[in-house]
């Protein structure tokens, strides 16, 4: 599901009573959800001083200076005028950056190595796989049927949680009721997935993907890792408030387990970088959390927050140029061409995606690139989407489990062969996963944050290493296969590739 960084603004609608006679008021004005930065965590006359002042607070900050509440148009100036209050910002809405009981043990072993694990060297590896690292995946949460694809032992249950809608009300039950399998495909890239395989899995045409009917487990860039589904994402897409709210939450988590290594994904983004959402950013990040995001599908639209943000690890998305090679006959693409092998060519065999957000300069800091085009992934709201792309159909997702005879308009399949940088953020996060595993101290802790300007803004050890280990990709141009068959040109400059292409035995070898 290709998404566009598309920002809208959040209101609520209230019921305004009839006033009474003889009673002078204000005009009526519908109050919009904000998110309110504060020079430092709010005490509780701070809160009171706000609700006086107009804000229904809905919502505060734990570990960072910030709450989210709304306001009245009328109230705003006097918001604004309180000596602690640094910001007020509309409660925004970032978009997720897709282009388009325990399992059942598999039945039979994969004809080859998914290609893009073998493109990022992963199968030179044999040391670590991420085991004693939390990632915790902000997105749109799973559904009631994740453990169709998951092996439970990988995801912390006890740990997940949801923060819902305009201003991120908190929910603990909420994180696996389903909106959109985008966190799930998401978690997938990272420890792996159950495959059972059918005619017309992936979604293109008909042929097995493996060549031949059964159940399969797809390996994860690290399948020892631990995932903590973070609900920040609903159908209409991702509230600052709820984004921050989650990273509120990740950050407590380490507060309270200081040893302990975690990655926050964010396969989402925004047009803008608000202070409160910096704010939530450089607690967790100080408190050394590693934070990786998505570069963004916007391609010479730029980068979206918070992947732009310098001490946030962004990552742009990658194909191999074999993919969808045709048939012996010469005549179809082939559904086995994903598990074909990468030669060990370097950067040869690599290309950047066109719908991948390109670096526009200060303000906007590309990091690295990684796989992120036709990964087959676990995506039962397949059928809303067109060639693996967002369609308007996408903002109503209902779909949940496969069509059979007495459920004929659910999903026609279970697996989407999806690109975007939503996926080359989870590989680079499962990556940060193995490199933490082999020293879980190193991190961005010592990044510079500074002030809202760019300017200001410097990266720290981890993200430093992480460049320093990427292999540079140069301007190219190459024709590739779509899925239909046709050739598609894609061409990149300099702006497309960050520090370069991350192969995971060097990313590993970069850490101490």
């Amino acid at each position: 599901m290709q998404r566009n960084i598309v920002i809208a603004l959040a209101a609520l609608a209230v019921v305004v009573a009839g006033l009474l006679p003889g009673v002078t008021t204000r005009a009526a004005v519908s109050p919009r959800a904000y998110v309110i930065a504060t020079r430092a965590p709010l005490n509780a006359t701070q809160v009171a001083q706000l609700k006086n002042a107009g804000v229904a607070v809905k919502y505060v900050y734990k570990n960072f200076g910030g709450a989210a509440g709304t306001i009245g148009a009328n109230d705003l100036a006097a918001v604004r005028g309180l000596p602690f209050v640094k910001a007020v910002d509309v409660d925004e809405i970032s978009q997720l950056d897709a282009v388009s009981v325990a399992p059942a043990a598999a039945t039979g072993a994969l004809p080859g190595t998914p290609y893009w694990l073998d493109l990022i060297d992963a199968e030179k590896n044999t040391t670590y796989d991420g085991s004693g690292v939390w990632v915790a995946v902000l997105d749109s949460g799973f559904y009631p049927n994740w453990r169709d694809y998951f092996a439970p032992a990988s995801i912390l249950v006890g740990r997940a949680r949801a923060f819902i809608a305009a201003l991120g009300n908190p929910n603990e039950n909420q994180w696996d009721v389903g909106s959109d399998p985008h966190g799930m495909a998401v978690s997938a890239t990272i420890v792996g997935h159950r495959f059972v395989d059918d005619r017309n899995e992936g979604g293109w045409g008909t042929g097995f993907a493996t060549g031949a009917a059964g159940t399969y487990w797809v390996p994860g860039v690290a399948p020892g890792a631990k995932i903590i589904p973070v609900k920040v994402c609903e159908p209409i897409g991702c509230f600052g408030s709820a984004i921050n709210a989650g990273v509120d939450y990740i950050t407590s988590l380490k507060i309270a387990n200081p040893g302990q290594a975690i990655v926050i994904n964010e396969s989402l983004g925004g047009a803008t970088l608000d202070a409160t959402e910096k704010a939530a950013l450089d607690a967790a990040i100080a408190k050394g959390v590693v934070v990786v995001a998505s570069a963004g599908n916007s391609g010479d639209g730029g980068m979206g927050f918070p992947g732009a943000y310098e001490p946030v690890v962004s990552v742009a998305a990658g194909g191999w140029t074999q993919q969808w090679d045709t048939d012996p006959a010469g005549v179809n693409p082939d559904k086995t061409w994903w598990l074909e092998d990468v030669p060990e060519t370097g950067v040869d065999e690599v290309y950047i995606a066109g719908f991948s957000s390109r670096d526009l300069g200060p303000g906007q800091y590309l990091d690295v690139t990684s796989t992120g085009r036709y990964l087959l992934l676990p995506y039962p709201c397949a059928r809303l989407y067109k060639d693996g792309q967002v369609t308007q159909g996408t903002n109503h997702r209902t779909c949940a489990s496969k069509a059979t005879p007495d459920n004929a308009h659910a999903a026609p399949f279970q697996y989407l062969f999806i690109s975007g940088t939503s996926f080359s953020a989870p590989t680079v996060a499962g990556i940060a996963a193995l490199m933490l595993d082999k020293n879980g101290a190193i991190s961005n802790a010592d990044a510079t944050f500074g002030t809202m300007s760019p300017a200001s803004w410097a990266p720290g050890d981890f993200e430093t290493r992480l460049e320093a280990s990427a292999t540079p990709l140069a301007p190219g141009s190459v024709d590739v296969t779509h899925r239909t068959g046709e050739q598609i040109t894609e061409t990149w400059g300099a702006d497309a590739t960050g520090f370069g292409w991350v192969f995971v035995d060097d990313a590993i070898a970069a850490v101490p």
